[in-house]
């Protein structure tokens, strides 16, 4: 699976740092390649809103994939101009799930047919920081807590991934409209939904953000997170509602 080859080529060099002021659970694992006097902290860009596009419906193009790709190591998640689907970028790599009727959904990468955003969340990061992920709280509490490992301020939007085995997930392609603004949608408009209590790998794409809600997160949540699957051999992709990790999962935040 592509998005999965990228993580392990973009983080093979590891270097186990010991921390007396934390369980070993938590011994972190850097990459040897997060010099912090070679980068800076990468900053993120919101283009278009959550409320703006599927409250009050404004879905015009925000930016196109020309202009995110203009700057290598691009990361993004968010949805179609029109709310025609979901898109989620890894590293430069575009990845839409559209849905035509509400039943079946299709992941293409980099599809020249879908070339904008209404609504995205977008981060350039060169070297990513890696530890595996607390297993013995909420996804929100782990990410934020390895995030202050290492020295993020989880005040501040910040991009993360996730890799690993999901135990369940529920995960959506929205096809054109809102549900929730729009109850009475009929079925062909309503978005594909798939919920599953099998074991996937997965890697998710996603962002922390306090305070954001309505514009870069859904109420009720700090986070805005998409999944990539290789489900028997079929690429699968979008929106997570929410997502279970078995333990042994790793987190990737971007080294300073």
């Amino acid at each position: 699976m592509p998005a999965l080859q990228t993580v392990a080529d973009a983080a093979v060099h590891v270097l186990v740092v010991p921390n007396k002021g934390l369980p070993m659970r938590y011994v972190l694992l850097l990459t040897s390649l997060a010099l912090a006097s070679c980068s800076s902290t990468p900053t993120v860009t919101q283009h278009g809103g959550m409320r703006d596009a599927l409250r009050m419906g404004n879905t015009q193009a925000r930016i196109t994939f020309e202009e995110v790709n203009r700057i290598p190591n691009a990361f993004a998640v968010g949805a179609l101009t029109n709310l025609d689907g979901e898109i989620t970028i890894f590293n430069g790599n575009v990845y839409t799930a559209t849905t035509a009727d509400g039943k079946t959904a299709v992941t293409n990468i980099n599809e020249a047919q879908y070339d904008s955003a209404t609504l995205l969340s977008l981060s350039y990061v060169e070297s990513w920081n890696k530890m595996k992920l607390p297993s013995d709280q909420p996804l929100e509490d782990a990410i934020e807590l390895a995030a202050g490992i290492f020295g993020k301020d989880t005040n501040e939007p910040f991009p993360f991934l996730l890799t690993g085995t999901a135990s369940e997930y529920h995960l959506h392609v929205i096809n054109g409209y809102c549900p929730v603004a729009n109850p009475d949608l009929e079925l062909k408009y309503q978005p594909w939904r798939q919920t599953n209590s099998n074991s996937e790998d997965i890697t998710v794409v996603g962002f922390y953000a306090k305070d954001q809600e309505g514009v870069m997160t859904h109420h009720g949540s700090n986070v805005h997170i998409h999944g990539i699957m290789d489900i028997d051999g079929v690429l699968t992709s979008g929106h997570l509602d929410s997502v279970e990790l078995e333990p042994g999962a790793t987190i990737f935040v971007p080294a300073d």
